[in-house]
């Protein structure tokens, strides 16, 4: 996809290159929850966190224009790919740079949806396929591989309205713990998903 310069997802062609990840089918996984679940409500504020080549914001504009969709990344480099593909597609979907939902006011928003860092920095598949290329910012995160879920749950509950959703890809063995962790922390109707290879992958939780 590199050396293409594009990967298709969501039928959508997507520029790309080595400052973000390639998106992966898989991930319209997380596409298909969200709009399987959520109604389609004009002015309906959603955060894509970690959003990288902007294919989730993206895809969820694509089939809910009404939407106010915002893709946050701390890597410049991935948000100049996102805003160019958002322009080549003409599709409304702002970007800015943030680090996840810092400085976004409490109950202001209706979504968090997150495919975030999450493989441990020891884990084996670093070294395998695609992910060798990939940039490290966006596979790896500490705590084995669970710090940035822990941050970005956190906040969310802080910044979504009553009744908001959060939706979140995961690696295939952290869904137990991270629904233990989103109950924990409050959220109700937590729910675990399969991907397309039948292994546990997505997560959708709702603030009270």
């Amino acid at each position: 996809s590199y050396l293409l310069g594009e990967q298709e997802f969501w039928s959508l062609p997507l520029y790309c290159n080595e400052t973000t990840l390639i998106p992966r089918p898989d991930t319209e996984c997380l596409v298909e929850r969200v709009l399987e679940l959520v109604p389609d409500q004009a002015g309906y504020r959603v955060m894509d966190l970690g959003t990288g080549t902007g294919a989730i914001a993206l895809a969820l504009a694509s089939e809910r224009p009404s939407w106010l969709i915002t893709g946050i990344d701390q890597s410049g480099g991935a948000l100049e790919v996102a805003k160019r593909n958002g322009e080549r597609l003409r599709l409304p979907v702002r970007f800015q740079q943030g680090d996840w939902l810092e400085g976004i006011a409490a109950q202001s928003i209706d979504m968090v949806v997150s495919n975030p860092p999450y493989i441990a920095a020891d884990d084996p598949h670093l070294t395998q396929g695609d992910v060798r290329f990939e940039p490290t910012s966006a596979l790896v995160s500490a705590d084995e591989g669970l710090h940035d879920f822990v941050c970005i749950a956190k906040q969310s509950y802080d910044c979504l309205v009553s009744g908001g959703w959060l939706f979140f890809e995961h690696g295939y063995q952290q869904q137990t713990e991270l629904i233990q962790l989103l109950q924990q922390l409050g959220f109700e109707a937590v729910t675990g998903y399969l991907d397309y290879a039948g292994q546990p992958r997505n997560i959708s939780a709702k603030k009270p």
